[in-house]
């Protein structure tokens, strides 16, 4: 009977109530069929891949993430030397206000001493006479890594390096005494 009861109320056309329980909380609910929920995050695999397919996406984005990783240290890195040769550059600059002579002194060399005479970068000099100085292909470290040609780094410092004179204030037998803004040195003749 319960058969034919079905059979004629599908026929005629009216809607089938179903009863379905809902196996979390036990209740049954009219209409509703039991489903299974599926999720595709990162904690589930995924039914239409491969273990395959799903190590090499995970190897693509470990890769992407050792890539990112690479970029932000590199850029961190280059950051610190840039402040590094910037704060290396201030402190060469003050060195040289302070000091001026510091660097002069490298491009002067006493070739001999003749009484009260010198030979000072092949020209004879004495009391008074001024010398242009030349610092040509002399070089400053400003890292490890990078070199600066000290008459650059004069010039970023705001010194005229076409300007670079000194003047002889003494001559003695083994040396020859200088002055360069205001700053008094000595320089010595080197022993053969």
């Amino acid at each position: 009977m319960k058969k034919k009861l079905f059979l004629s109320l599908l026929v005629l056309g009216l809607p089938l109530v179903l009863l379905a329980q809902n196996t979390a909380t036990g209740i049954k609910k009219a209409g509703q069929l039991p489903v299974k929920k599926v999720s595709f995050n990162g904690g589930t695999k995924s039914p239409f891949m491969s273990q395959k397919e799903i190590d090499a996406i995970e190897a693509r984005k470990e890769a992407e993430q050792k890539r990112i990783n690479d970029e932000i240290v590199a850029k961190r890195k280059a950051e610190q030397e840039a402040i590094e040769r910037a704060q290396r550059k201030q402190m060469l600059c003050e060195e040289l206000k302070r000091y001026p002579s510091r660097i002069i002194r490298n491009g002067i060399q006493i070739d001999g001493i003749l009484g009260k005479d010198a030979i000072v970068n092949g020209q004879v000099v004495s009391r008074g006479t001024k010398i242009a100085v030349q610092l040509e292909n002399t070089k400053v470290k400003l890292t490890d890594a990078e070199e600066i040609e000290v008459s650059k780094l004069m010039e970023e410092c705001g010194f005229d390096t076409k300007k670079l004179k000194v003047k002889v204030v003494d001559v003695t037998d083994n040396s020859v005494w200088f002055v360069y803004k205001g700053e008094r040195f000595q320089v010595k003749l080197p022993l053969l």
